[in-house]
């Protein structure tokens, strides 16, 4: 018997039928489908990640509620019905709530600007404000309830990239902790903290967590949780640690279930 897999990401289909267990369990990797179309007349389904749990990932307001509840560190942000544009500090950064990849993002510098992207959007249901923090790193943490963080990278910007004020797959080459460049920040145990937390904040049982922390030049860097991600891009590595980690979590709770 081999774990169930439901996945938005196809880098992720490597993992189908390639996690043998001992019982039936469905693993939601961005998937929001029900347990009963999976497993109809069936009950004892262990799930990793909930259909709730992804939700809270994939709006960006719900996971931003989510991560206010255990004091995690992040951007203050603003809906369109709650702005007051006299209480905007510029730069800002123009988000969709369920965005992806980074699509559709546009950093705002002035008021002039923004009054110009407000004029070519004048429906903005289904974007949000969000502070821009210039941090000069970006890291990604892999992490599991009661596993911890499994996996990290460090997202270094391409010499090439001519859009340089975020990370992403597009403008970055990623780099893994024994990287002469990964430059392991020094509040790194706090982001392994906040990290966890996110990922307990969502109701997730494993997921990817985007960091932007300041460069290590300053004394006390500090850091912001830009977001959790349930379906995040695996590559040959990552596709091993999340294969090894998901029989973990299965066989954990597999256990408390039987116990």
């Amino acid at each position: 018997m081999f774990a169930r897999i439901r996945t938005k990401n196809p880098s992720a289909l490597p993992l189908r039928k390639s996690i043998p267990i001992k019982c039936r369990a469905v693993v939601r990797l961005g998937s929001t489908t029900p347990t009963a179309r999976i497993f109809p007349n069936h009950k004892d389904i262990v799930e990793i990640n909930t259909p709730e749990a992804i939700e809270n990932s994939r709006s960006k307001l719900k996971m931003k509620e989510c991560f206010a509840t255990l004091k995690i560190s992040q951007s203050s942000w603003f809906t369109f019905d709650d702005l007051d544009i006299n209480i905007l500090e510029f730069p800002i950064v123009i988000k969709r709530i369920y965005g992806f990849k980074g699509m559709g993002m546009e950093l705002i510098e002035t008021v002039e600007e923004f009054n110009n992207w407000s004029k070519g959007h004048p429906n903005k249901e289904g974007w949000y404000i969000e502070k821009f923090y210039n941090y000069a790193r970006e890291y990604r943490l892999h992490v599991a309830q009661d596993v911890g963080v499994f996996m990290s990278w460090r997202k270094l910007r391409k010499s090439d990239a001519t859009e340089r004020w975020f990370f992403n797959s597009s403008n970055c080459n990623w780099v893994s902790p024994d990287h002469e460049l990964f430059d392991k920040p020094r509040c790194w145990d706090s982001m392994c903290t906040h990290a966890i937390n996110a990922l307990t904040s969502t109701g997730l049982d494993i997921g990817a967590v985007d960091i932007r922390v300041q460069s290590n030049e300053t004394k006390n860097p500090k850091f912001i949780v830009c977001e959790i991600n349930s379906a995040p891009a695996l590559g040959e590595v990552g596709i091993e640690k999340y294969r090894e980690t998901i029989a973990t979590l299965i066989n954990n709770k597999y256990g408390k279930n039987n116990m």
